[in-house]
Formats: structure tokens, sequence, C-alpha cells
């Protein structure tokens, strides 16, 4: 992601003093947030969190402590993920799975790193490395083929590079994306990648610039981060009954499951994705999210999956964020006419 040094300083530093020790909190929890603003798909609102105030509250910690919380995360994990506060990144950490699994050819080396996921979304963190001399200077990167054989019988793979501070080497960092109907956690998947492919910002086209095949196994063994809610109450939709089975809340991904026998109407009347720019679209099935300390926000760009199946009447929507949300501070969740009172542990 974002230039490294900052986290650095916290593995180097022996005996900080204390304002020493705010300042390097701070680095990894507010100036990684004011580098670069990030939308998460939502309307602007007026946000107040508590957690902004971390950085002072953690202070007392020695530099030690504090670093052990997250070895269990990568710090490209860490910086992809920005959590919200010290013990959300801690909690992340815990679930965190490290693969460290290579794959090599004459065209480059493909290092697995760790995997995180919840019920319907899972995160693959890789980095890539090619021959000496080249240089991996794109904005964006995936591979033209990837294939990762899971016990789902549907899934949805995407990929985003990371800014890792230096596009003028060999080596990218990457995250693979995976949406399933169910969690994946503890299986073993075997994965195979072929062609990497670079492009300019939208909307600029793929091309493969390094051909070859990358294939390997290794186990999901990551802790599942979400709160299931069973909800099962009627809803409307767009003027047609439905039933809202159950709400799955992380910090990475929040699910909705619903059953409906008038998917066909439903889908007709919600119309057409509405592009509003490059590669970005309204949301037409938009969820509020009301904070407990009375702020809310509305998934207005769309982000995730919107799965609709007419054989078993049934529409899975995956909302995912840019960045993780603080799931710990939702009070409720508003979608259509229906709020669902949400406690995740407060």
């Amino acid at each position: 992601m974002r230039n490294r040094s900052h986290i650095h300083q916290l593995f180097e530093a022996l005996a900080p003093k204390t304002e020493q020790k705010e300042k390097m909190l701070q680095n990894i929890l507010v100036q990684s947030r004011n580098e670069k603003i990030r939308h998460r798909g939502f309307a602007p609102v007026k946000r107040l969190r508590s957690a902004v105030l971390a950085a002072v509250l953690m202070a007392g910690l020695t530099t030690t402590a504090f670093a052990a919380a997250y070895m269990g995360l990568d710090e490209a994990f860490l910086k992809f993920l920005n959590p919200v506060n010290h013990q959300q990144a801690q909690y992340l950490s815990n679930g965190a799975y490290v693969v460290d699994k290579q794959v090599t050819n004459e065209n480059g080396t493909l290092t697995i790193k760790q995997v995180i996921g919840d019920s319907n979304l899972t995160y693959i963190l890789m980095d890539f490395s090619a021959p000496e001399g080249t240089v991996l200077d794109a904005a964006r990167y995936r591979f033209l083929d990837n294939d990762i054989t899971t016990r789902q019988n549907f899934q949805s793979v995407g990929f985003k590079a990371l800014d890792d501070g230096n596009r003028s080497d060999n080596k990218i960092s990457l995250v693979m994306s995976v949406m399933t109907r169910n969690s994946i956690a503890g299986q073993k998947v075997h994965l195979r990648l072929k062609d990497l492919q670079a492009a300019d910002p939208l909307p600029g086209i793929f091309e493969t610039i390094i051909p070859g095949t990358w294939e390997t196994e290794f186990k999901l063994d990551f802790k599942d981060y979400s709160t299931l809610y069973p909800v099962n109450q009627n809803i409307t939709m767009y003027g047609y009954e439905a039933v809202l089975k159950s709400i799955s809340v992380s910090p990475i991904s929040i699910t909705l499951k619903v059953d409906s026998s008038y998917l066909e109407e439903i889908n007709e009347a919600a119309g057409e994705l509405k592009e509003i720019g490059d590669n970005k679209h309204l949301d037409n099935f938009p969820i509020t999210i009301n904070y407990a300390d009375g702020t809310s926000e509305t998934t207005a760009i769309f982000s995730g999956l919107y799965l609709s199946e007419h054989i078993s009447e049934q529409i899975l929507m995956i909302k995912t964020f840019e960045n993780v949300i603080n799931d710990k501070e939702i009070a409720s969740i508003v979608f259509f006419d229906k709020e669902i009172p949400i406690q995740t542990g407060r």
C-alpha cells in the first residue's frame, strides 16, 4: 500500500519515550487514513469515532507489547485493511492465517503470504516478483486465468494491486478476493494462476505482460470474522414481498440473504445498475448502517456481489468496503422497510 517506513519504526525502537509512542501509533491508525482518503461506496456523512482517540489512549503501552499485537498480520494487509483502532487491528491479526507458499518458474515467483476472511469473503495476500530488470509500474494488475478449487459451486474472484511505495522495481503485492455463498474457512484449496496482466487506470485495457502458470495448494485456516444474525422477517422490495432470512456482519463485509417468489419482478423494478463513472455504479439494493454514536452511512455505490437465483428463489448480497468497517459499533442495519438491531459485543 502506501509508504511502509512508519511501520518499521515500531520494530526498530527499543525504548522510546511516551511522546514517541504516541507518534508511532498515530502513524499507523491516523496518518495512513489521511495520506489517501478512500471512499468505501458510502454517501458522504459526518462521522464521529471515539477510535480516533486510540493513539492517546494506547500511549501507555510499551513499543514491544504494541508491536506484538500485529505480529500475526502482514504489514501489507494492515495497510490494505486500514483498521479503525488498535483493538480492531489486533482482532484482525488474531484471525489471519500465514500460508507462506512460494511457486517459481522462469518468468517469476509467486508467494502466497496470508489469508483472512469471513462467512462470504476471503482475502488472499500474495507477492509477485518478475525477473530482474523487469519494471512493474502499472496502475492495475490481475491474472488472466484464475482457478481456485473450493467446495463451493459458485465463487467470484477479483484482484487489487497494492501500492508498495516502489513502482520502479520488479515486485508487486496483490490481494485476491474470493466471494462465495458460504465460508471457505478451513478448506484446502488448489490455486492456479496464469498470465499476469497489467492496465492503466480505468478505462485502460488489460494486456498480458508476463506469461506463465503458477500453481499450488494450501489451507485456509483463517478465523471467520462474521457474526450471523437470523432475521426471518417479511420485507417489501420495490413493492414486492420478500423474506429477509439473515444478515452476516464482519469488519470486511456485510452479507444479506433474501427469499422471494418475485425475483424477476424485483430485478426488473430495480433496473440496470446506473453507471456514474468508470466501473462505478449506483447500488440498487443499498443498506444503511446506523452506529452507536448516532452517525450513519449508506452504501450508495455498488461494491461486492449481487446473485439472484430464480430456481431457488434466493438472493445473495455481499457488501464489500474499501476499508474495514467498525462492526463492533453497529447499532442497526436498515434494508428497504426493515431495521434490524445489531449487537456485536460492544
